[in-house]
């Protein structure tokens, strides 16, 4: 009999290692789980929603961009930077609404032959309403006549590849690529202001923007 209890007692202990074993086995995988989630979430994104990725170590998430904003003619006609006539150093400034950065204010320069509609080394920069700046660059596009339904309006349009390129506060590191899908009015008498009838482009850009691991 004693033997017999001696035997039942070692075998409540061994069930006991086994169960705290399993617990702790459990414990362990479900805070890694949620440790790789929070990671990949960077704050409010969801990986299954956006595609959270590893790379070299560091994690990056790639959420969609969206954005709708208008910038108006600020060029001084006498800056000759770019080169001489038909070439000149435009100067747009803006305001709007993007996705992840809210209404925002934006300044593009480039260099634009208006006898061909070549623009190139434009340089740009979205401020978000904290403070934020997502800078961006087109390399090189081409302004051609708009022939779409929307042509009685916009007399140009350019559709070319925009590039994040960096920025401050969560947008530090940015990279991503958008098409610009942009509209030009030009006023039916000149190129300069007069009155209402105000030289503009109205930008409907998509694509994707890649931020670095921690910017949310």
């Amino acid at each position: 009999m004693k033997k017999f209890k001696e035997l039942l007692f070692v075998l409540v202990c061994l069930a006991l290692v086994a169960a705290c074993s399993e617990n702790t086995e459990d414990v362990n995988t479900d805070d890694n789980l949620k440790s790789a989630e929070e990671m990949s979430a960077l704050g409010n994104l969801k990986s299954t929603e956006y595609g959270a990725t590893l790379d070299d170590g560091e994690l990056s998430v790639t959420i969609p961009f969206k954005a709708n904003f208008t910038v108006w003619n600020h060029t001084d006609p006498n800056d000759r930077s770019c080169g001489e006539m038909p070439t000149f150093n435009i100067t747009m400034k803006g305001s709007g609404v993007i996705n992840h950065l809210g209404k925002i204010t934006t300044v593009m320069t480039f260099c634009n032959n208006t006898a061909t509609g070549e623009y190139w080394e434009t340089e740009g920069v979205f401020v978000a309403a904290n403070g934020d700046e997502l800078y961006v660059t087109i390399p090189i596009g081409t302004v051609i006549p708009n022939l779409e339904d929307n042509s009685n309006f916009y007399s140009m349009r350019f559709n070319d590849d925009m590039y994040f390129d960096g920025g401050t506060g969560r947008f530090e590191g940015a990279t991503g690529m958008a098409k610009t899908n942009a509209y030009v009015h030009l006023p039916t008498d000149d190129w300069r202001h007069k009155g209402d009838d105000v030289w503009h482009t109205d930008f409907f850009s998509t694509g994707e923007l890649i931020l670095k691991k921690g910017k949310k």
